[in-house]
């Protein structure tokens, strides 16, 4: 074999190497998070959750919004945060103000009446804004975008932005068979590419 025939099978393997992990990439997404000025004058230890919000239109997150709500919780406490109790904050939150029809919770005069109702340093607001299944069947992936807030308890806005991708279930290793496990699996990195921008509770 010639020097430029080993040279060019050598380049195609090499593409095809590179093409091989460009298409197995667990997780394509961007973000626009940024903590603001007030974040490092406060330190919140107790969160609350809020229900999340379904902005997609199409209704396909509703079956998933508990879940995520959880997830969100369980992850909270490796940024140092502590969530409280969905029965806690719930009940509190029968005391806020109503939003005004068609107001998302992340409305900046929605989002701080929905603050102080339930003894906690800083509620935690997500909205979903897409939600797209259709191709977890084909290649396990979901396509998504979140938009998310998180304001202390005096008001002030703590961090904020939006994050938006495409993420597949079982990331490097194997998905679920079943499409809500799949869909789940999905949710749960989602939410991990999120948080992993919240900085870490000031200790």
């Amino acid at each position: 074999m010639s020097h430029a025939s080993s040279s060019t099978l050598s380049l195609v393997a090499l593409l095809s190497l590179t093409a091989a992990c460009q298409t197995t990439n667990p997780v394509l997404v961007e973000a626009t998070f940024a903590p603001t000025p007030a974040f490092s004058t406060h330190s919140p230890a107790d969160v609350a959750v809020l229900p999340i919000e379904d902005g997609t239109g199409d209704g396909t997150v509703q079956r998933h919004l508990v879940f995520i709500r959880q997830e969100i919780m369980r992850q909270l406490p490796d940024r140092l945060f502590s969530p409280l109790a969905t029965t806690v904050v719930d009940a509190g939150l029968r005391t806020a103000p109503a939003a005004p029809g068609g107001e998302s919770i992340l409305a900046p005069t929605v989002l701080k009446g929905l603050v102080g109702h339930s003894a906690e340093d800083a509620v935690f607001a997500l909205r979903v804004e897409r939600w797209d299944e259709s191709l977890l069947l084909v290649d396990r992936r979901l396509r998504f975008q979140f938009q998310a807030a998180f304001v202390a308890r005096d008001g002030q806005p703590l961090w904020n932005g939006t994050i938006h991708g495409e993420v597949k279930a079982g990331g490097l290793g194997a998905a679920p068979r079943d499409r809500d496990g799949m869909a789940r699996s999905c949710g749960e990195l989602a939410i991990r590419e999120m948080l992993q921008r919240l900085p870490q509770r000031l200790l």
